[in-house]
């Protein structure tokens, strides 16, 4: 989790007090404009970021080292941006149609969720080619996220279902969900639940790690939520047709539009690592 805890002055808490906690900044797939941007969590402003070429981006991820990768879904391909600001590049993948969803584990390893192909696709941190998670029945799959276990959750749109891929070989299960309608974005908390955008029903819904059910997050006003971010305990949204991104709290009350203006149907939604971060992005 980042968690980051102010040291400057001007945030100085009073002697024995609490510090106050520095939100880090968002970057959010800009669908509509093509583009990606970083957004500052507690003030309005946006940079675009420097990647040349995108067609309605949409999954964004970043490695422990501080890459960004993004789906750039219109042409078939993810694409890099080293943490050290050199130029960006193509992950080596074959035949993507539709790529969405990205997440990478602790070893670095990219999955990519292939949609068009009806598979999820590992790309190794090593070099050593590309392979197929082995999974069954998925019809345009969409995102995708790692439990603390490292079990791939990956939302199977069209099928109106989560199913969870064992990396242990365990095998393929359905996530035990009531009334889901075209899942997108997902998001594991530190404790395991998790988050899931239920876009045809217009909410988020967590199922809990212990057994607690599903329940809706109190988020009001959503219209066609897409990509799930999580940053200690606060809970961001890209609201896809309502132009903008929430935040909320994972228990519920607090809802905050980020203030940015200019979005286009707003897709994925990722932070950085903590001190990863390069200057250039």
């Amino acid at each position: 989790m980042l968690c980051a805890l102010s040291a400057g002055p001007a945030d100085a808490a009073p002697a024995g007090g609490p510090h106050p906690r520095v939100r880090p900044p968002l970057y959010v797939s800009d669908y509509g404009n093509n583009r990606v941007v970083r957004l500052p969590a507690d003030r309005s402003g946006r940079t675009t970021l420097p990647v040349e070429g995108l067609v309605r981006p949409t999954g964004l991820t970043w490695d422990t080292a501080g890459t960004l990768y993004v789906s750039d879904t219109g042409n078939n391909r993810v694409v890099k941006l080293p943490r050290k600001g050199g130029p960006q590049s193509t992950v080596p993948t074959t035949g993507l149609s539709r790529p969405l969803g990205l997440v990478t584990d602790t070893a670095g390893d990219l999955y990519i969720a292939d949609s068009f192909n009806d598979r999820v696709v590992k790309v190794p941190a090593d070099g050593g080619g590309q392979t197929t998670v082995p999974t069954t029945g998925l019809l345009h799959p969409w995102g995708l996220a790692l439990s603390p276990h490292g079990d791939l959750y990956v939302s199977d749109f069209v099928n109106d279902r989560v199913v969870k891929v064992s990396t242990h070989g365990g095998g393929q299960t359905t996530v035990p969900t009531v009334g889901l309608s075209q899942p997108t974005g997902l998001a594991v908390n530190s404790a395991g639940d998790l988050y899931i955008s239920d876009s045809g029903n217009d909410r988020v819904v967590r199922v809990s790690a212990r057994g607690g059910g599903q329940s809706t997050v109190p988020v009001t006003g959503l219209d066609d939520p897409l990509g799930l971010a999580l940053d200690c305990g606060d809970l961001y949204v890209a609201d896809g047709l309502g132009n903008r991104v929430v935040r909320v709290r994972e228990t519920g009350g607090g809802q905050v539009t980020l203030p940015s203006t200019g979005l286009d149907t707003p897709t994925g939604l990722a932070f950085p690592p903590t001190g990863a971060r390069p200057g250039r992005y």
